[in-house]
């Protein structure tokens, strides 16, 4: 593999959606739920920023998931899934701690703008991106402690959709931060996004089990696996129609079709589709979210989170 091509499998681009979808979201909040906010160019620059610093952000926790994993052991020639560069000495350790410190730079680049609304931001933008390199390395990696699904819902869900909203609702003091459906958008798509997790530990259960990761598909087993996937597709599918109405309910049979393949998956090798399933569910979600929203589709009897 080249250098280049490397480098980007170890952006790994179908997780990238991951980073958008709640940058697109938390827009789409302030556009349904902040009255008063006028039409600006300012909005869109906030938007950039924010969805340059998501990107950044995702890539480091990637790159830092390639080097962690490969430290302690976790991608062997037994695991079944795309290549790990580090691992697979495509990257070597150094190259990739490089990586990692650039993606980081990169980020506090890109989200500047947003950053000097408020320290409190800016404070929030370190936390993420502490948290995207502890996921996996440092003293206490969560992805090791079956800390990974909290992190996803938190960090890919709530926070950076609840964010979004903010930085967009504080460039104008005469919009009120629409709190509720921030947190509840959020949580929705955090749900959805997790299945990708939930499908790259159900593949990897035994090669996880081996070097002691402790995530919670190895804490629980794959049946609690199946049982997670189904709950975070409902519910998260829940959440988001609470807030922008029928539009995103219209994928509850796609989520069953895609939860019903997924309970029939025993071997490694039958999880891999389903991380490109919930990544395109998430997506699809997010694009009948802000369709929603433009088209003024958002439901009156929804006025009560403003």
């Amino acid at each position: 593999m080249t250098t280049f091509r490397a480098w980007v499998a170890a952006c790994r681009p179908k997780t990238l959606v991951a980073a958008v979808a709640p940058i697109a979201l938390g827009g789409a909040v302030v556009a349904a739920y902040g009255q008063g906010a006028p039409q600006s160019g300012f909005a869109l620059v906030l938007l950039s920023s924010c969805l340059g610093f998501a990107l950044c952000v995702q890539v480091a926790c990637n790159f830092a998931n390639d080097l962690g994993d490969s430290l302690r052991g976790a991608d062997t020639a037994a695991r079944v899934g795309p290549r790990r560069v580090v691992s697979a000495g495509d990257i070597s350790p150094a190259a990739m701690r490089r990586g990692i410190w650039i993606a980081c730079l990169l980020a506090l680049v890109l989200g500047a703008p947003v950053a000097l609304l408020s320290p409190w931001l800016f404070l929030a933008g370190l936390l993420a991106i502490a948290c995207a390199l502890a996921y996996t390395l440092g003293p206490f990696p969560l992805a090791y402690r079956g800390l990974g699904d909290v992190f996803v819902v938190g960090c890919f869900g709530v926070q950076a959709t609840v964010l979004t909203t903010w930085a967009v609702s504080m460039a104008w003091k005469d919009v009120v931060m629409p709190w509720a459906p921030a947190l509840l958008a959020g949580l929705g798509l955090g749900l959805l996004a997790d299945n990708i997790l939930v499908a790259n530990n159900a593949r990897d259960y035994e090669t996880d089990l081996a070097v002691g990761k402790r995530t919670t598909v190895v804490r629980f087993g794959r049946g609690f696996a199946r049982n997670l996937h189904g709950f975070n597709s409902l519910i998260g599918l829940a959440c988001l129609g609470h807030v922008f109405g029928w539009a995103p309910m219209v994928l509850l049979p796609l989520a069953l079709w895609q939860h019903l393949g997924f309970r029939k998956a025993a071997q490694p090798a039958e999880f891999l589709p389903f991380l490109g399933r919930a990544a395109g569910l998430m997506l699809l979600a997010t694009i009948l979210c802000v369709t929603a929203t433009c088209l003024r589709w958002v439901p009156a009897d929804s006025l009560w989170m403003r």
